[in-house]
């Protein structure tokens, strides 16, 4: 096979990878280089797949942003991790966790903490009920601070 057709063929088969649903840049080149492609020839092809805008970096972090939070419940520093290990940077990241409506992570936010701190009513002791409400959230990759605030005025309420 001519090396013009594999290049080619590469192209349409990453094209049609991304084209299944948002991928970020590092996904693709990932993927690429995984087909024996060596570093530059995937370089290229990434260039090109961006200008063709099969590759849109911002359009995937909006995306990623949206669906982890929405579907997952997943707090901004979640996010922000598991974009850092798709090598977003970190202005790119921020862009995403802006395009977040504060009032509905809040929301969100309280209504896991109410979940969770219901579902262990039966820890008799008020401190590891909000030790673990606590620790729940910020596995959820929720802000100390937010979690802490939000788990006290539980605590407060059932008093």
């Amino acid at each position: 096979m001519s090396n013009e057709r594999f290049i080619k063929q590469a192209k349409a088969k990453a094209a049609k990878y991304c084209s299944l649903k948002e991928r970020a840049p590092f996904q693709v080149m990932e993927k690429l280089m995984g087909w024996d492609l060596d570093e530059d020839l995937a370089q290229s092809i990434l260039a090109e797949l961006t200008a063709e805008n099969y590759v849109n970096e911002e359009r995937f972090v909006r995306a990623y942003c949206h669906d982890k939070f929405e579907f997952n419940k997943w707090g901004k520093q979640r996010i922000r991790q598991e974009l850092g290990r798709l090598r977003v940077s970190d202005d790119m990241i921020q862009v995403g966790l802006n395009y977040l409506d504060p009032e509905r992570y809040e929301g969100i936010l309280i209504g896991l903490a109410a979940k969770k701190f219901d579902s262990l009513r039966t820890e008799q002791d008020p401190w590891k009920r909000k030790q673990k409400t606590t620790a729940y959230l910020l596995r959820k990759g929720f802000e100390m601070d937010l979690s802490i605030e939000i788990v006290n005025q539980l605590s407060e309420r059932q008093q």
